[in-house]
């Protein structure tokens, strides 16, 4: 029953009590007699009428005038609706006079009421009989007309109920829900942590704390009293409160959303019901877990596609270095073991070497690369640069694979362009002869064409390579990831065609760089257009031509290289390595410099204040001085002459290392003669000239010998220099080199022997970079492990290190002996003629 009445609105129950105290009073009004008695007035009315009748009846029957009475009672009844009989019965109950039913619906002695009454007849003052008088029931429905306000209870009460209540829900309406809690509550609310909404059963916001209005972005006070729909809740399913109310349960965790500035954010939202009035809901934002556990799956997404990548990318990546690496050590090996003899095909391996070893250093060059992009140091030139020239070059060395698939590869130019144009060249050259190279691996028919143009925007000109294939192409869902390092169009174009994937990233950060971007037109099935833009401006004193293909075919058929001319440049030579200072001393005599030489950097500092100097070639790692702490001194001191590094670490840290101390430019070892010799002639201000002579590039055929070679690696066949021996100068450089090498050894086993890891380090270090520059490569890499392991102090790799360069040492071969063999096959061969 409580459960019951809980249910029942608080209107309902208002007005209910209203009805009551009204019914009450007319209780109370009623009891004191401020309603007229309708049923006492009926009485009386019917007693006089009695009287009278009794009084009539007494007279006429006094003179026994019975007829005349019974026509006077037939008389009445007919004229009297409320009077059903009447009759006169004398006092022996012998009925005298009956009118219409009275003789059988009255009975002698029977009691009167309200509804039969009968009054005394005498005559002669003595009671002579009794008149009755049997009228029609006077009490209505149910009996209510006994008692006058009956009627009114019955209209006031439902009436009033319906009016009262209707009006209590208008008034409660038109009340500011704002002060429907009190403020103690409100403040209360207000200082939770969460939101908070109080709705009514109607479905009408009664509270909203500051916090959830702070949420919301909504005012607080013009909410409260509107609808819950009027806020656009994101809800699936039934709203909680909506359940919370219909079920009278609580609904918890319930994930709603809702869009707040054009963000969406996301609520736990938890329900109470509260019997009767309504529902409690409590709202926390969780947007920001939410978000978080978005990232949180993208990034775990992200990390596994990158893994996924990267472990492609290292099985690619083995692939592509084991391919030339097979062709380098297995023509090597030929050679070194003097398997050919035919010149023409000893020169024809010398050229695959080349091509394979160029092969990995761009391979290596492209991780580098990307390494640099992706660590935000990308450098890029911007000089004169001949677009032109450029692509002639690519297209003539791309050519050869071209020709190997029998496909075409053309280029052209669409209208006039600049002569010079302001950019990197070997940045163009990268991305063309990477476009270019995939453009011919992905095309079987037809073939490939560049188009060159420029575009003469005013406000931004710009150099447009176009690469056309006809090709595979691809889809557009491929043509937009293949862009991301380590990713191609699928995982089937990297088991058919190869490659890394690294190309075209690179490519693009490149055109980047330059000012431009890359862009891809392409169809499964019907070839692809890759489209390079760059930044165009012109070179100072550049025009526009129309370049002449022949002419530039016919360049592109020739080779270059330096020419050996210094006359007069003074250089300081510093190196601790007696072999590194005899091989640089031939580049300078060959090129007619002026040189003297010092061994640590305290003599580099005597000697350069002694006497006047173009340049110092500085090694970097030295004893007593090494070239950083001498660099820097020099520095401090005012010197200006510029000063080159030389070093065996080639990493990038290295080169900035260098510069930090003060040098102008940086070489690592093994050197590249005429990458020096470029820079000794930019420092002496000279043009430096070039020998042509035609270009040897490996035939098709080159290929056929890598696949056939099945030779095994011989660990006991002779090693010998790299470096043209044949030239005498050389030769004793080379000599010299080898006869100090056992005095290298045992100065490496005392330091082992006193554990002096120091020692151990600049030894290795010393001998890396001699052996490397005397053309003993294997040799540069025992002693390159050999400083790694003196650095670490693994004293037992140490030990097998050192054994390992003994027994390389027994297998040098010194120049004379190579004369000597020579000497002795000719005789041989001779002989055998």
């Amino acid at each position: 029953m409580k459960r019951l009445y809980s249910r029942i609105p608080v209107r309902v129950r208002i007005s209910i009590g209203l009805v009551a105290l009204m019914v009450g009073t007319l209780l109370c009004a009623s009891a004191f007699g401020f309603f007229p008695n309708e049923q006492r007035e009926l009485l009386r009315g019917r007693a006089k009428l009695c009287e009278t009748l009794a009084i009539s009846a007494t007279a006429m029957v006094a003179e026994e005038k019975i007829e005349s009475l019974d026509i006077i009672l037939q008389s009445i009844v007919a004229r009297d609706e409320q009077i059903i009989s009447i009759g006169f019965r004398a006092e022996t109950g012998e009925m005298l006079v009956a009118t219409g039913t009275h003789g059988s619906t009255w009975t002698f002695n029977q009691e009167a009421d309200i509804n039969r009454m009968s009054v005394p007849v005498f005559r002669s003052g003595k009671r002579f009989g009794q008149l009755e008088v049997s009228f029609e029931p006077s009490g209505g429905f149910l009996g209510l007309n006994h008692w006058a306000p009956a009627w009114l209870l019955v209209v006031l009460i439902p009436g009033c109920l319906l009016q009262f209540s209707f009006f209590l829900r208008k008034t409660l309406e038109s009340l500011d829900p704002h002060g429907a809690a009190p403020k103690h509550v409100r403040d209360t609310f207000d200082r939770l942590g969460v939101g908070v909404l109080l709705i009514d059963d109607r479905d009408r916001i009664i509270l909203m704390n500051q916090m959830l209005g702070e949420c919301l972005r909504r005012d607080v006070k013009a909410t409260e009293g509107k609808k819950t729909s009027s806020i656009p809740w994101v809800c699936e399913g039934e709203l909680p409160w909506d359940e919370s109310l219909r079920t009278g349960t609580m609904v918890n965790g319930r994930l709603m959303r809702i869009e707040v500035d054009g963000h969406h954010r996301t609520l736990n939202v938890n329900s109470t019901p509260i019997i009767g009035c309504g529902t409690m809901v409590t709202l926390e934002d969780i947007t920001v877990l939410e978000e978080n556990k978005v990232e949180l799956a993208k990034a775990r997404d992200a990390a596994e596609a990158a893994n996924q990548s990267k472990s492609a990318f290292l099985a690619n990546m083995s692939h592509e270095i084991r391919t030339p690496m097979n062709a380098i050590l297995g023509f090597t090996e030929v050679l070194r073991r003097n398997i050919e003899h035919d010149e023409s095909k000893r020169r024809k391996h010398l050229n695959t070497i080349h091509s394979s070893g160029t092969h990995l250093l761009n391979l290596i060059n492209d991780i580098l690369d990307l390494s640099k992009i992706e660590a935000d140091r990308l450098e890029v030139e911007s000089i004169p640069v001949e677009a032109d020239r450029i692509v002639a070059e690519v297209v003539t060395v791309m050519r050869i694979r071209a020709e190997e698939k029998s496909i075409p590869l053309e280029y052209e130019f669409d209208g006039l362009i600049p002569t010079a144009v302001l950019s990197d060249p070997a940045r163009i050259r990268q991305i063309l002869t990477n476009l270019v190279g995939n453009a011919i691996k992905f095309t079987e028919q037809g073939g490939v064409k560049v188009v060159v143009r420029w575009d003469d925007d005013p406000t931004q000109p710009r150099m447009i390579f176009d690469v056309v294939d006809s090709g595979i192409g691809m889809s557009p869902e491929a043509a937009k990831k293949i862009f991301d390092p380590f990713s191609q169009a699928d995982a089937s174009v990297t088991r058919r065609f190869g490659g890394t994937g690294l190309g075209l990233s690179i490519s693009k950060r490149f055109a980047e760089a330059l000012g431009g971007g890359i862009t891809v037109a392409s169809r499964a099935g019907h070839g692809s257009v890759f489209t390079v833009t760059i930044d165009g401006k012109c070179a100072d004193g550049a025009t526009l031509r129309q370049p002449n293909i022949d002419e530039l075919e016919s360049a592109s058929e020739i080779e270059t290289r330096l020419a050996i001319r210094l006359p007069n440049l003074r250089v300081l030579l510093v190196d601790d390595g007696q072999e590194n200072r005899d091989l640089m001393s031939v580049i300078l005599e060959e090129a007619g410099a002026t040189y003297a030489t010092a061994e640590n950097g305290l003599e580099a500092m005597e000697l350069a204040h002694s006497a006047e100097w173009d340049v110092i070639l500085m090694d970097m790692q030295m004893p007593v001085m090494d070239g950083y702490t001498a660099t820097r001194n020099l520095r401090a001191e005012g010197y200006s002459v510029p000063i080159i590094a030389l070093t065996a670490h080639a990493m990038q840290h290295a080169e900035q290392e260098c510069r930090d101390a003060g040098c102008t430019g940086f070489l690592t070892k093994p050197v590249d003669f005429d990458r020096l010799i470029s820079m000794l002639a930019a420092i002496a201000g000279i043009q430096v000239s070039a020998e042509v002579e035609p270009a040897t590039t490996p035939t098709a055929h080159d290929g056929d010998d890598l696949l056939a070679l099945t030779a095994p690696v011989i660990t006991d066949a002779p090693i010998r220099s790299t470096l043209p021996i044949h030239k005498e100068r050389f030769r004793e450089i080379v000599s010299q080199f080898v006869d100090r090498l056992d005095q290298r050894f045992d100065a490496i086993e005392e330091a082992i022997a006193s554990e002096d890891r120091s020692a151990l380090t600049e030894m290795g270090h010393s001998l890396k970079g001699s052996s490397g520059n005397c053309g003993f490569a294997d040799l540069s890499e025992q002693a390159a492990q050999l400083e790694v392991l003196g650095r670490d102090g693994e004293w037992n790799a140490i030990i097998e290190t050192l054994s390992e360069l003994r027994r390389m040492r027994s297998r040098i071969v010194v120049p004379e002996a190579i004369q000597a063999e020579k000497t002795e096959t000719s005789v041989t061969t001779d002989s055998l003629s």
